[in-house]
């Protein structure tokens, strides 16, 4: 499994490939850290790989405010993230009872990741373009992103989820 702590400092970059696909790929300089696609054009579920594991995003039905994250090939979530009304917060509940929170800005500009409510994780930025296009910034090293390195992928996610306003932000 990759962690994601040796890339405090680097340029990181989560870019579509192509302007015509549903396909997203996190990478430092060269090297492809994870990718992330949605089966079908209009799909609601998006699968993730990371090396050689590969999780689903997805949320139970189409009003939820929670999405669920499977391992491929199990039934059971293995983390589940609720957001609030706005959409502007969530609550990640990970294996062993860790949390995470994530914050969004109204405008979708830029997302942020927190280990419980203060310590800041990674910070994500949005820029404008036909392609979706966002820079990751690695704030501090932490044992919950080497262990879930899947997570800034997830707030990728729900950032797309409440731009296409598909039931996510109400």
């Amino acid at each position: 499994m990759i962690k994601l702590s040796e890339y405090i400092g680097k340029n990181l970059i989560i870019k579509q490939n192509s302007i015509w696909k549903r396909e997203f790929t996190l990478f430092s300089d060269n090297e492809v850290i994870s990718e992330m696609k949605y089966p079908g054009y209009l799909s609601e579920f998006a699968e993730c790989r990371i090396g050689n594991e590969k999780f689903i995003f997805k949320r139970p039905h189409i009003f939820s405010n929670m999405i669920e994250i499977r391992k491929e090939g199990y039934e059971l979530p293995i983390a589940k993230m609720d957001t609030n009304f706005f959409a502007t917060k969530g609550i990640l509940d990970l294996p062993r009872g860790k949390k995470i929170t994530m914050k969004f800005g109204l405008i979708n500009n830029k997302a942020e990741i927190y280990y419980g409510e203060s310590e800041l994780l990674v910070t994500l930025r949005y820029k404008v373009s036909f392609k979706e296009k966002s820079n990751v910034i690695i704030e501090k090293r932490s044992e919950v992103l080497d262990e879930f390195p899947w997570i800034i992928m997830l707030a990728f996610y729900f950032v797309q989820l409440k731009r296409r306003n598909t039931g996510v932000s109400h």
